[in-house]
């Protein structure tokens, strides 16, 4: 792999630099993670083109960008600046940060119920460093540059504890504000959940550039969901023009427990997800749900994995994407099936329209089956909006704008609708309506 030799370089500089900070004075196995991560990212470096798993999302222009690493950059950033972002009517425990540092004074934690534990990993680390060691993902590192490159320089993030029998009445927001008002800022956050027995909990992920200068936001998220546990995600990513993240999310499931995530990808210049669950006990449930909406030149790449390791389990995939103008969508799901995995079902769907001629799609459904008695079906569609349809609204006196919206909108309505909080799906609603430029803001509403 050929790479920005200058990023790289300053980022080998600056752990070695930051060493002791991060890792303290022993000799720790957290310490030796962290250079073997280090070392391993050297030896990968970024991934371009010629990388199979990255052929069609082209990272060069991001990283020739001067980041600095935001965890040594003091901040301003009040509630007032805050505000835009936070979702209005729902009562929720927020976990904001800044420039991938845990910020009290923004934050709002609700009363808990007892053992559940809502803080962030730098507490955690420097009460007992060791601790944490096993979520920092060793061996999605060994083959992933990003991932290697977080391992190594993550120094906090949101650690989300829920005990055996705990039912969360609020959500949790995890906020991750980048704040680019002085410079180009490169961020690692390391976000750790872990759900007990028979729990549930609903998260809910947004980013956020506060700044003109351009923000790489390279996250990882360790989720555990425990026996007969639920949990629900809700990523959010609407930043600005001049935000840049890779965000992948490893999700380990025991037996009789259900994750469903949704992900709704509306701004930022480049977004790549990897999102993979590994369902290792019997009868459990993995739903993906994805939207898309793509303009300008964004570049937005979905990879997901689902690992089907033991009998009787279920995986559902769904991404929808809208692309305008010159944007690109990528989607790569992947389904593998054990060999001692039998009685598997795995459903997978990509559907896209492309409303102009130079918006491009390149969509890659795998599956890799090693049992016998399974169910698996994938599919890929994509094509423009249906004419026929379009003139039946217009000749009924509808606007051809409105028609569009509302055509849209009902291709969006089977992902939108898997989002169980009523206010985030009506602010999710209006951004929409904004992007598809109708004036009139009832037209999500009468499509309901």
């Amino acid at each position: 792999m050929s790479d920005n030799p200058d990023l790289k370089q300053r980022l080998l500089s600056e752990f070695s630099h930051r060493e002791l900070s991060l890792n303290g004075t022993r000799e720790t196995p957290l310490n030796i993670l962290r250079r073997e991560s280090m070392q391993r990212f050297q030896e990968l470096g970024f991934p371009t083109i010629r990388n199979e798993e990255w052929k069609y999302a082209n990272i060069m222009s991001a990283i020739a960008l001067p980041f600095a690493l935001g965890s040594g950059m003091t901040s301003s950033i009040t509630p007032e600046d805050i505000n835009p972002f936070t979702i209005q009517g729902i009562d929720a425990h927020i976990l904001v940060f800044v420039n991938g540092i845990y910020a009290p004074k923004l934050s709002n934690i609700h009363t808990l119920h007892d053992d559940v534990s809502i803080g962030n990993i730098a507490t955690i680390l420097q009460e007992s460093p060791d601790s944490l060691t096993e979520h920092f993902t060793q061996e999605a590192a060994k083959n992933e540059a990003f991932t290697a490159l977080n391992a190594a320089l993550t120094h906090d993030g949101a650690f989300i504890s829920i005990p055996n029998g705990a039912i969360l009445d609020k959500p949790i927001h995890v906020m991750m504000i980048t704040d680019s008002s002085t410079s180009p800022v490169m961020v690692h956050p390391l976000h750790i959940i872990s759900c007990g027995r028979s729990s549930s909990a609903t998260i809910i992920h947004s980013a956020h550039t506060v700044g003109t200068n351009a923000g790489f936001t390279n996250s990882v998220v360790n989720i555990t969901v425990g026996e007969n546990a639920n949990l629900r995600q809700y990523i959010i990513q609407n930043d600005c023009d001049t935000a840049y993240s890779v965000q992948s999310t490893f999700v380990k499931q025991e037996r009789d427990s259900t994750y469903s995530a949704v992900t709704v990808s509306l701004g930022g210049a480049f977004i790549r997800n990897n999102h993979s669950s590994v369902l290792g006990g019997e009868n459990s449930v993995a739903n993906y749900y994805g939207l898309v909406l793509g303009s300008k030149r964004q570049l937005i790449d979905n990879h997901t994995l689902a690992d089907h390791a033991t009998p009787h389990c279920q995986s559902n995939e769904l991404y929808k994407y809208i692309l305008d103008e010159r944007s690109t969508g990528v989607f790569n799901g992947k389904i593998i099936v054990r060999e001692d995995a039998q009685k598997t079902n795995a459903y997978q769907s990509n559907k896209t329209i492309l409303l102009s001629d130079t918006a491009t799609i390149n969509t890659k459904p795998q599956l890799e089956i090693f049992a016998d008695d399974v169910k698996c079906s994938h599919g890929a569609t994509s094509g423009q909006l249906d004419e026929e349809a379009l003139f039946y609204m217009r000749s009924r006196g509808i606007s051809a704008e409105k028609a569009r919206a509302l055509l849209l909108h009902a291709f969006a309505a089977d992902v939108l609708e898997k989002i169980s909080i009523a206010p985030l799906r009506t602010t999710l609603d209006h951004i929409i309506a904004e992007r598809l430029h109708d004036n009139e803001e009832d037209v999500f509403a009468s499509a309901a």
